[in-house]
């Protein structure tokens, strides 16, 4: 597998740009991002991978940034077995139990992982490539979609320069609910024509929700039209 986006952090570490043992995440991202700039001004290739790991750094910034602290302590001490309980408690008021009891352990993961944030660089890596890998994991979940094609590395980055991304994925989503309130499959053009935008400027919001576990994205064929709905195994099942 092609390690561009580990090469990069490598080298930002080696240059003395980033500190391998202290991680800031908001460091990180932004010296990441500044890199991709670079590459493209120099047109050099960029991978769908390095795109998907800038994406997720994003994703983590602004985890970081949104994150209460004191709320984290209060969770930290909670009971290992009062949480088993919950879980339990939940999958047994459920229709489909098992289904409940996967999407509750998941949204536990998810928030023991906003928690247990990287230190070191090594730790960083390793949880890049574990949502590269869940990432992967879900699309084959869904036998139905094929794949779409990755931004364009100066759309990323100037969403990430706009230092809104959270608010245009929000008004993006907002959009989808109104468009269908019971979670129905409508399309990216549809959402373009009510919003009054571009295609990029809905597309790149929506990578950032598929990421969240908010929606889903699909395309039934190439060129064809991009499909969108409730992600039914992401968190927003959880609601």
């Amino acid at each position: 597998m092609h390690e561009e986006p580990v090469e990069i952090l490598v080298q930002l570490a080696e240059r003395g740009e980033i500190d391998p043992w202290n991680i800031d995440i908001v460091e990180v991202t932004d010296r990441f991002l500044s890199e991709l700039e670079r590459r493209r001004e120099l047109d050099l290739r960029i991978s769908g991978r390095t795109l998907f790991f800038a994406a997720t750094l994003l994703r983590m910034k602004s985890e970081y940034l949104t994150t209460d602290p004191f709320e984290d302590e209060g969770e930290d001490d909670l009971d290992g077995s009062e949480e088993d309980e919950e879980i339990l408690e939940c999958a047994a008021d459920e229709t489909e139990p098992i289904e409940q009891l996967e999407r509750e352990i998941q949204r536990r993961i998810g928030r023991k992982k906003v928690r247990r944030r990287p230190v070191t660089l090594y730790e960083l890596i390793t949880e890049l490539k574990a949502a590269e890998k869940e990432e992967r994991r879900r699309h084959r979940r869904r036998a139905q979609q094929q794949e779409i094609p990755p931004p364009h590395v100066s759309e990323v980055v100037a969403v990430a320069h706009d230092e809104d991304y959270g608010g245009a994925a929000g008004a993006v989503l907002g959009c989808y609910e109104s468009l269908a309130p019971g979670g129905e499959t409508v399309t990216v053009r549809a959402l373009c024509d009510s919003l009054g935008k571009r295609t990029i400027d809905v597309y790149i919001p929506l990578l950032f929700l598929t990421l969240e576990g908010e929606v889903a994205l699909w395309q039934e064929e190439y060129f064809g039209d991009v499909y969108v709905r409730r992600d039914l195994h992401g968190q927003s099942r959880d609601a």
